[in-house]
């Protein structure tokens, strides 16, 4: 086969692939947010939401849809480009010139690891800002709810005199902290300590109820204990834990990495926020494996036409998630370590497509 040909069948299966990879992308927005749409129409109405408002809701909230069906769109893809190829016994005529089955969807397989840098760029620094801005249009602008009314767990930050802070549990409504932790850093070395069960903002000063205070110099542990106390000299204040409100699903990799660095060093339980981070980095990868798992469906006996090709998609897919979402849920409750639970999926359909490659090698 000469190499102007080559050219031309990488060439057509590339464009034959990218076509197909935006109408689904195109028509799964679409869908998504007239079904979402019909669902918050009454809400919308009785909330006298604005033009602009729906609008930029649905803009934000098209961010997470693509980050969704990115995968299956890439499987929709792949399926009808190497079916259409297997259809017009394209695939048997290259073939027979010599080229192995992975010589023939090498442009598929380059357009796989493309996806899978675009889906990372993607959730690290598109996804966590469009869901912040997207659930802001919603509750506040939409609703009208204030943003500090949800009191929120685990936070963890440094304050701008430098001490790491952790709060088991903070109301904002209340301005109050429950298990308030602060560590007083030198380079790595830990020279105070502040525990207090209960803090409440007077206005000015953190009050604390039931607590201790340990200083550490050279080799010797000073303790003392409190009832009450007012801590003049912690300079966070209630605004700066807001700022840190930020859920963990709306963290990109370094904020998780981060949140999970001052979660360690205030004494938290950081082992959600390790699955969460691997679940983070492993979820990209998706979009490289159903492309193989596709070309070598598609490449099958079986013709596929688009009732299966639809079929298999919803089948694969729905999988796929369910899996990732059981070994998260089992991972957040302890039951997996952080790495199993957040990469059995992909190793579960890795091990299958390459199974499926080898009996279609046979």
């Amino acid at each position: 086969m000469s190499f102007v040909v080559l050219r031309l069948h990488e060439r057509m299966v590339l464009s034959t692939f990218v076509r197909y990879l935006l109408y689904t992308l195109v028509g799964s927005f679409m869908l998504f947010t007239l079904v979402d749409l019909f669902d918050h129409l009454g809400s919308l109405i009785d909330n006298h939401a604005t033009g602009s408002m729906v609008l930029r809701y649905y803009l934000y909230k098209g961010a997470w849809i693509i980050d969704q069906v990115l995968p299956i769109a890439a499987l929709m893809a792949t399926l009808f480009t190497v079916g259409s190829l297997a259809r017009y016994r394209e695939l048997t005529a290259l073939s027979t010139c010599g080229l192995s089955l992975l010589r023939i969807a090498r442009p598929l397989l380059v357009s796989g690891l493309v996806l899978v840098v675009a889906a990372l760029a993607w959730r690290e620094y598109v996804l966590p800002e469009a869901n912040v801005r997207k659930w802001r249009v919603w509750e506040v602008e939409i609703h009208k709810k204030t943003e500090t009314q949800r009191p929120t767990r685990q936070i963890a930050a440094t304050g701008p005199d430098g001490r790491l802070y952790y709060a088991r549990v903070y109301d904002p409504n209340k301005q109050t902290v429950t298990g308030l932790k602060v560590m007083t850093m030198e380079g790595a070395t830990v020279r105070e300590r502040l525990d207090a069960e209960r803090a409440q903002w007077n206005g000015q000063h953190w009050v604390l109820q039931r607590g201790t205070r340990r200083y550490f110099v050279a080799d010797e542990e000073v303790t003392e204990t409190f009832t009450t106390s007012v801590a003049a000299d912690l300079a966070i204040t209630p605004r700066g834990l807001y700022r840190t409100r930020v859920r963990p699903e709306n963290m990109n990799i370094r904020q998780l990495r981060d949140h999970r660095d001052l979660l360690r060093q205030t004494g938290g339980d950081p082992g959600s926020i390790n699955v969460d981070i691997q679940f983070q980095l492993a979820f990209p990868l998706v979009n490289l494996i159903v492309v193989c798992l596709g070309v070598v469906l598609a490449s099958g006996p079986r013709k596929t036409t688009v009732a299966s090709g639809f079929g298999i998609t919803l089948l694969i897919g729905f999988g796929y998630y369910l899996l990732m979402m059981f070994g998260r849920s089992l991972g957040h409750s302890g039951v997996l370590p952080p790495v199993v639970a957040g990469w059995t999926g992909n190793a579960v359909y890795a091990a299958g497509t390459w199974l499926l490659y080898r009996q279609a090698r046979r």
